[in-house]
């Protein structure tokens, strides 16, 4: 295992909000419950990334992403380009099932970053 994937998992585990904690291919899995999870997928080479809170109940055919932070540059998304911190953004699910993009503070620092999608993603789920 790297130690990036050793590190985020204990993080991880320690949150006591995954059910379980699992290494699916090159990604992380954490478990909330039986539909939702959050994917990780970290190349330490390039620190590409993306941390995407997943719910199957979402009706949205092909992605179930609820919540997630990424640096995909989502070619056709010019609300994207325009942000401060672009290619790296947060994106959410409006209510009619569109995206809305807004700036993030997520650079690929995998290891501290994950303190700060656990915290979101509980600030989310309180919601």
């Amino acid at each position: 295992m790297m130690m990036w994937h050793r590190t985020v998992t204990d993080k991880l585990h320690a949150s006591d909000l995954f059910s379980a904690v699992t290494l699916v291919g090159a990604k992380i899995r954490a478990s909330i419950d039986d539909v939702r999870f959050l994917d990780i997928y970290f190349d330490a080479t390039s620190h590409s990334y993306s941390y995407a809170l997943i719910d199957l109940r979402l009706p949205y055919p092909g992605d179930k992403r609820l919540i997630g932070w990424d640096d995909y540059p989502h070619e056709g998304a010019e609300q994207l380009r325009q942000l401060a911190s672009h290619p790296h953004h947060f994106q959410r699910r409006a209510k009619d099932g569109s995206w809305i993009f807004e700036d993030s503070p997520m650079r690929g620092e995998i290891e501290q970053e994950i303190e700060l999608v656990i915290s979101a993603i509980k600030d989310h789920l309180q919601r």
